[in-house]
């Protein structure tokens, strides 16, 4: 046995105990680097505070705010009132609209959880005030969601670059594509049961609506164009997207929709504080782990143990999405980047997959966690917004995991869906 192995075995026990999932981590690496003495114990400290010293994971909290501020200032009514009249005139409509909201909403916030907690009450109150089951409101607006960690400037997305060492700018990129391929996928599987189950309530198409929708939303729709613009075209680093965003989204909350007082600025920043202090140690926790395990050489052990049982992409393929999958349903997806890109990446990377493809394989397959018991963060949100229980809503979400997993089959398939374009639009870099 080695710090690793019993780091494992004390996080496993203590999370069983009750014990938060970053604080068992840091509880267990303490004991074992104690026990083994694989360095001192100042080093726990030092290393602690360099993983969070980070100019990129800056982005984090900025974008975290920026969401927050925009749940509070107007911006995800607007959004949803845009999506309504452009999408209107489809079969069960409302549906689409909340899965078009949220993909919007998502290129601004880079957050499920700030997509369910900011739209979903918006979103799940319109649907049902038009005779749509809650049950199935709440999981569509559940399952759009999990588009905000797929679609730039996606949180998960950035987490993953700081640890595979991936230039930002073109892993954000490399979401884009995917993010807006399961927004469309999710569209046509809404309006099959739209037409199924006769909820085709349409409207007729008014391009007066929608001028007048889009001219009111202009400023809110601007929001992602500006971030992915200014990075994409290499004006603004992805901190500096965060930073734009945030002040952005105060400016246009307190001054174009007036939605946003000194009041409701104390919640965002209460609530962007105590997130960040969450996320923050879970990164820190995760990353002494991940260090723990590059020292006694773990990544490479499991690498050659795995191509020592099959040497099959297809079934190597399998076993790591199964890895992950299992993990997101247990794990907090951001934790789970930390702890299986050094794992994980070299496998891939041995069956010829690169970086920023797993980078996207990644996040789908923890995107799926999201909404899965036992542990997912937006089933429980979405649960809280609407009152319904989190068991009733499952089975209305059972085709959209399905859905979800035919998404991530062709996006496995289909590489050049995430990094060809990416590489097309950073070749010059």
């Amino acid at each position: 046995m080695n710090a690793t192995y019993l780091t494992l075995i004390l996080f496993f026990i203590l999370m069983a105990l009750g014990v938060p999932v970053s604080v068992s981590l840091i509880l267990g690496l303490v004991i074992a680097v104690i026990i083994f003495g694989v360095y001192p114990l100042m080093s726990i400290v030092t290393l602690f505070y360099n993983s969070l010293d980070s100019y990129l994971l800056v982005a984090i909290p900025l974008f975290m705010l920026a969401g927050i501020a925009m749940s509070y200032g107007g911006v995800a009514r607007r959004i949803f009132n845009f999506s309504e009249a452009l999408l209107s005139y489809l079969p069960g409509s409302l549906g689409s609209v909340n899965i078009m909201a949220s993909m919007l909403f998502g290129g601004m916030s880079g957050s499920s959880a700030a997509d369910v907690a900011g739209l979903g009450s918006v979103e799940i109150k319109e649907m049902v005030k038009r005779k749509y089951p809650l049950s199935y409101s709440t999981a569509i607006t559940v399952t759009s969601s999990t588009i905000a960690v797929i679609i730039p400037p996606s949180i998960l997305l950035i987490i993953y670059a700081s640890i595979a060492n991936e230039p930002v700018g073109a892993m954000l990129a490399a979401g884009l594509v995917p993010g807006l391929f399961v927004t469309g996928l999710l569209i046509v599987v809404n309006t099959i049961f739209a037409v199924k189950n006769k909820w085709a309530l349409t409207s007729r198409f008014s391009p007066k609506n929608v001028a007048r929708t889009g001219m009111y939303g202009l400023p809110a729709l601007l929001a992602p164009a500006i971030i992915m613009g200014g990075i994409f075209m290499g004006t603004f680093t992805p901190t500096e997207a965060s930073a734009i965003a945030f002040v952005y989204s105060i400016l246009l909350g307190i001054f174009f929709y007036r939605e946003l007082n000194l009041k409701k600025m104390y919640k965002v920043m209460y609530e962007g504080g105590r997130t960040t202090g969450i996320v923050a140690l879970e990164l820190a926790s995760g990353l002494l782990f991940s260090n723990l395990m590059t020292i006694e050489g773990i990544p490479e052990i499991l690498t050659e143990n795995i191509l020592h049982l099959t040497q099959n992409p297809i079934i190597i393929m399998l076993l790591m999405n199964v890895i992950l999958l299992v993990a997101g349903m247990f794990l907090n997806p951001g934790f789970s980047i930390i702890v299986f890109t050094p794992l994980l990446l070299p496998i891939a990377q041995s069956i010829g997959i690169s970086p920023m493809h797993f980078g996207v394989i990644m996040i789908m397959n923890l995107a799926l966690g999201l909404i899965t018991p036992p542990v997912g963060a937006c089933l429980y949100i979405g649960s809280a917004v609407s009152g319904i229980r989190v068991e009733k809503m499952v089975k209305d979400l059972l085709p959209f995991y399905f859905i979800l997993l035919v998404a991530l089959l062709v996006i496995i398939l289909f590489p050049q869906m995430s990094q060809g374009f990416a590489e097309s639009i950073f070749s010059s870099g």
